[in-house]
């Protein structure tokens, strides 16, 4: 989940950035018409066309306030729509910049071209004037679109009668192109009274910016042609193989026929091919009757055999990295969201404006995850064993960085990453986290809440803590055994379900959640019921491994969440900032938590099943650097996971099978892989930075307890059960020294009975 909701942008004034260039520049060529160089006879109809608008306008507000509405609703919906700036707007008549992506020393890493971005190609409408592709679209989408002013009323009457005459379903709708066009600007197509009279003050507002030929130009760039592609330009790329500037005219026509649905008339699908082929008929009889074509064009286009390109998957061009993709997707958001525009136009812009992203990828750390996710020994310890399945094993890994919260690599699947816009397992695999998720959402709340401290005692034993099933014994350990009393501290480093259900119960499954969503995994939104197994991974959904390190990566930073980020800054060809990243972060742990939980977790480094592959992580020098992690299996052994961090970095690893065929049981020999692959990175990445402690805050305490909880006693050393750990100065939970352990006190000396006086034999005298 990546989700962007909680970043904040800082955006430019629009008329500093490249955009505001936009309105300055012609067209690439002459215009073959102008939205302002009208005749007499042109500007007169205009006036008695504003004329008739007014009156309509009277007219439904007259028809408002006998409706009990009042005029005022009406007046209200157009004072409320947002202006569409300068600054929403494309780049119309300028030629295709580069774009430019670099890691956070500077070095350029990816260059992005509207020629390799093959879902949408930026053109120029003066490259498309000598086709008949705008005529194509006039002919079925807007006959009268160099006569109005953004609204065509005889469109909008038509409509309103076609729907009177079919039971309330017009034949057609009643926008013109250039309220199609401001929907396709600004994504809003809710089907309310209010956002279509929005719409239709927004389009006006258009058709006084720019030119029909700027505001077509936009359209065909950003009219949606199926199967992610974009514009007229990737149409005719991945549908015909050619330059829109080449397409003949049927093909123009199959094209124009196309945004209506794009799935109903999907050329790659059977169904869709016979549907667009009808439907391109359609509007080449459209063009022949309005004059567009002659009759002889007319019939050599009806006769035309359309020849579709065959799909190819491969990307073609240059394959960017997991990283790279991701960041840009971060800045399409963010600058969609800062300009009030679709996702779709903010992809169109930073393809092909020249800007220059700076992203937070550190090269090493990067470089180091490449050649792990290339190494088979890290993922198939016996590759004859897996000959047979129907996919291989892959795996997923987020590193980021623990001073910033920024994300310095990523990796979204095992081997050669073959074309873009690829399943990224980073950030969009959700999968079910197993105990790796006990410190979110059951020791860390609890520890901050002061229920527990590491030496707190539970019994681990047989419980029935599932409400829906009273009788049956549950959670169960993943060893199917139980060893009575022990510390919070063993349990963590054993993983007991038992005691994590617990001490989630203590908590309370309300507060747990919302230490989840504290930390980035928010399931308060997604209307999940409270239920026990959340406390050992059943989470609805599932979680990616960007949102678990940075949630360990809480922890790691001493306490605070920081919502992770990809880039810090995109600047235009002009060098003037487009958009900065100022990261959103809360406050969610304490320092004396995130050292207590750390401490802990360095137990399942130290002593469980990373401890085999090198357990506490040492630099080149032998210098040592903490090393706290936790261990997640799902309990059909589905998926893996190992989730950590250092002073310097947090990293999650997940590991399985992509499972779209079946489901594949990780087999026995593989268990372990996600901490194999975890800590061979770590290593690597830690190589050459200096040892390095978790800081232990100065209100950490230490004292002895007995095994019983209370404060020891001599017979409780003699016993061994005495263990000393850490506290918070202060709490509750501290062992009171005046209350010594009854369980191990001295058996009292019984008080002696003196002897009877000599001749005394008992009984009742004689």
């Amino acid at each position: 989940m990546s989700d962007n909701r909680n970043r904040t942008t800082n955006q430019v004034k629009p008329e500093n950035t490249a955009l505001a260039d936009d309105l300055r520049k012609s067209l690439k060529g002459k215009p073959t018409r102008s939205g302002f160089n009208r005749s007499v006879q042109h500007e007169i109809r205009s006036f008695l066309s504003d004329v008739i608008k007014l009156v309509l306008v009277v007219t439904l507000c007259i028809g408002f306030a006998f409706g009990g509405f009042g005029a005022g609703m009406l007046l209200g919906y157009a004072a409320s729509t947002k202006p569409l700036t300068i600054g929403d707007l494309t780049s119309t008549g300028q030629a295709s910049q580069t774009s430019f992506v670099y890691d956070i020393e500077g070095n350029q890493i990816a260059k992005l071209t509207g020629s390799e971005n093959v879902d949408r190609i930026y053109t120029s409408y003066s490259e498309l004037k000598n086709t008949y592709i705008d005529e194509a679209v006039i002919s079925i989408e807007d006959e009268r679109f160099y006569d109005h002013s953004g609204i065509d009323l005889k469109r909008i009457g038509g409509a309103i009668l076609s729907a009177l005459a079919h039971g309330g379903h017009a034949t057609y709708g009643g926008s013109t192109i250039t309220q199609q066009t401001v929907k396709l600007i600004s994504g809003q197509d809710q089907h309310s009274t209010s956002r279509k009279v929005q719409e239709w003050f927004s389009a006006m507002e258009l058709e006084q910016h720019l030119s029909k030929d700027e505001i077509m130009e936009l359209y065909l760039n950003l009219a949606p042609m199926g199967n992610n592609y974009v514009g007229v330009q990737a149409a005719a790329h991945n549908y015909f193989g050619k330059d829109a500037k080449d397409l003949n005219i049927a093909e123009c026509a199959l094209l124009a026929g196309l945004p209506k649905s794009p799935s109903y008339y999907n050329p790659l699908r059977e169904s869709g091919r016979r549907n667009c082929l009808r439907r391109m008929r359609i509007i080449l009889t459209k063009m022949y009757e309005l004059g567009h074509i002659t009759e002889a064009q007319y019939q050599e286009a009806l006769n035309t055999e359309i020849v579709f390109k065959t799909h190819d998957t491969s990307s073609g061009g240059v394959v960017n990295s997991y990283f790279t993709e991701y960041a840009i997707s971060q800045v399409v958001s963010d600058l969609a969201a800062a300009r009030g525009i679709t996702k779709s136009l903010a992809s169109t812009i930073v393809y092909n404006r020249g800007y220059h992203i700076y992203t937070t990828m550190e090269p090493k750390v990067q470089q180091v995850l490449d050649e792990a996710f290339k190494d088979r020994k890290l993922f198939q310890t016996k590759p004859k064993q897996l000959e047979d399945l129907p996919e291989k094993p892959t795996g997923a890994m987020v590193v980021i960085n623990s001073q910033t919260g920024a994300i310095a690599a990523m990796q979204g699947g095992y081997g050669e990453k073959t074309m873009n816009l690829s399943l990224n397992r980073a950030t969009s695999a959700r999968r079910s986290p197993g105990s790796s998720i006990k410190p979110l959402i059951d020791y860390g709340p609890a520890l901050e809440l002061d229920i527990i401290a590491p030496g707190t005692i539970f019994n681990d034993e047989k419980v029935y803590l599932n409400p829906s099933t009273p009788k049956k014994p549950w959670p169960l350990n993943y060893s199917r055994t139980y060893d009575g009393p022990i510390t919070v501290r063993k349990a963590l480093v054993s993983s007991k379900n038992t005691v994590a259900v617990m001490v989630w119960n203590e908590v309370g499954g309300e507060t747990a959640l919302w230490f989840l969503s504290q930390v980035g995994i928010n399931k308060l939104d997604n209307n999940d019921f409270i239920y026990p197994s959340q406390a050992i991974g059943g989470v609805s959904r599932g979680v990616t491994p960007l949102e678990m390190a940075a949630a360990y990566n809480t922890f790691a930073s001493g306490g605070t969440y920081t919502q992770p980020y990809a880039y810090t800054r995109v600047l235009d060809s002009n060098n003037d900032v487009v958009l900065s990243v100022n990261p959103a972060t809360r406050r969610v742990y304490s320092a004396e938590t995130c050292f207590l939980m750390a401490d802990m977790l360095k137990g399942v480094v130290s002593t469980g099943t990373p401890s085999n592959y090198g357990g506490q992580i040492t630099n080149a020098k032998g210098g040592k650097i903490d090393t706290a992690g936790k261990t997640g299996t799902t309990s059909d052994n589905i998926d893996k996971w190992f989730c950590g961090f250092t002073p310097y970095y947090a990293a999650s690893v997940w590991y399985g099978y992509d499972n779209r065929l079946r489901q594949t049981e990780i087999p026995s020999n593989d268990y372990n892989n996600a901490v194999r692959i975890w800590m061979h990175c770590m290593n690597k990445i830690h190589e050459d930075l200096p040892a390095a402690k978790f800081v232990k805050p100065d209100t950490i305490v230490t004292a002895e307890a007995c095994s019983s909880g209370y404060a020891p006693t001599d017979a409780c050393r003699n016993a061994k059960t005495v263990r000393s750990d850490y506290y918070v100065a202060g709490s509750t939970l501290l062992p009171d020294p005046s209350v010594e352990c009854p369980i191990h006190a001295p058996s009292p000396t019984p008080t002696p009975v003196p002897p009877p006086p000599p001749g005394d034999q008992g009984g009742d005298p004689g």
